[in-house]
């Protein structure tokens, strides 16, 4: 079964193709779309010698100049440093304007490599190949680029403070990938689709519930229909506010809770674990304002649970670290810190949350007690 998706974008249009197996067949639909050139494979070396082969091997069968290079998808590691070594890479390799970086892996390859393209040259043409669920249903499709900048206190990471909105030219999403993809970030990747649910498709939530050991068992047609309906939802959010000026903001759902514990390194967690926990600190926040019910807080932290993932830190955390990180938050506003919240029916976004209510909202997530 294949499932193609067309994208507006102000860049350009594109499309997502959604089809089983079908890495070995990249090469030549790309051909067809602009015709033969030089690419540079931008893949994560966990995959190197396995989907990023699959996918440099299908180019050079249909033409390509191919070259490759590679990178650890590290949080510590999303830097610009980085990103200079793409643009080396790329530089040595000859790429010019008329050429194309390919990014084969999660959204961390995605995101880096998606910002190398968009600033090489002063931009050329991105083909995002994701092979995580995250990837498949989030960070591959509207363009967000970036990477983590230091913040002042000199021991954290800022998430994404330093990036560009760039328009893929494909999104090449091949199910077959999760089948290799461990437990943990098949896992990860339900949480975007969670996020999508609460602030697009309360149906979803419900699929969700009753599949939920389906997904996590990798069921190719439980993930084909996950696929499709939670790829819908970021579609046409991001076609309806590309730059993130009103509804687009919605997707920032959990994420400036979670942005604030992913990059701490002796917390161990992915991007879609630290969402997870960042959607149960909003749920309790929201509940302290009076916008969801204790109800609806706790159904959320239930369906996240039932897919495996944290809904409480693993270990407690200085909440004035905390508060300090979502203070550097980019899509903070002058009046304080923008958070997105889930309500009884959808999210809303909220520029007047006390710092009172977020250091309660984090001592809901803290370990209990022993």
């Amino acid at each position: 079964m294949s499932i193609t998706l067309p994208v507006t974008s102000m860049q350009g249009a594109y499309e997502i193709v959604i089809a089983s197996g079908s890495l070995s067949r990249l090469g030549h639909h790309l051909a067809g779309l602009r015709g033969c050139g030089h690419v540079l494979v931008v893949a994560d070396d966990a995959i190197a010698d396995t989907h990023a082969a699959v996918v440099a091997a299908s180019l050079r069968d249909a033409g390509w100049a191919v070259s490759e290079t590679t990178l650890q998808a590290q949080e510590s590691l999303k830097t610009m440093s980085t990103v200079q070594s793409i643009w080396d890479d790329a530089l040595a390799a000859g790429l010019n304007r008329d050429s194309a970086i390919i990014a084969v892996g999660g959204g961390l390859t995605g995101d880096v490599a998606g910002f190398a393209a968009a600033t090489y040259m002063r931009g050329i043409d991105l083909i995002q190949v994701p092979t995580t669920l995250l990837a498949m249903v989030d960070a591959s499709i509207g363009g967000k680029t970036g990477v983590n900048m230091p913040l002042p206190s000199g021991d954290q990471l800022g998430k994404n403070l330093a990036g560009a909105f760039w328009a893929p030219t494909l999104v090449w999403v091949d199910p077959n990938t999760l089948q290799t993809l461990p437990l943990r970030e098949l896992q990860s990747g339900l949480a975007e689709c969670v996020k999508h649910g609460v602030i697009a498709d309360r149906e979803l939530l419900k699929v969700m519930m009753v599949h939920a050991e389906a997904l996590q068992d990798g069921n190719l047609e439980a993930i084909l229909d996950l696929l499709d309906r939670s790829i819908k939802v970021k579609r046409g959010i991001v076609q309806a506010d590309e730059r993130e000026t009103g509804e687009r903001m919605l997707l920032n759902l959990g994420h400036t809770f979670g942005h604030a514990i992913e990059p701490i390194e002796e917390l161990d967690l992915t991007h879609g674990e630290a969402v997870s926990i960042g959607m149960c600190a909003a749920a309790w926040c929201a509940v302290h304002l009076g916008i969801n019910s204790q109800g609806g807080a706790e159904e959320l932290v239930q369906l996240l649970a039932s897919l495996g993932l944290p809904t409480r830190l693993p270990k407690s955390i200085d909440i004035d670290g905390l508060w300090d990180a979502m203070r550097f938050d980019k899509k903070n506003v002058e009046s304080g810190v923008r958070l997105v919240l889930p309500t009884c029916e959808s999210a809303v976004v909220r520029d007047d949350v006390s710092e009172q209510v977020v250091r309660e909202a984090w001592t809901h997530v803290m370990p209990s007690p022993a």
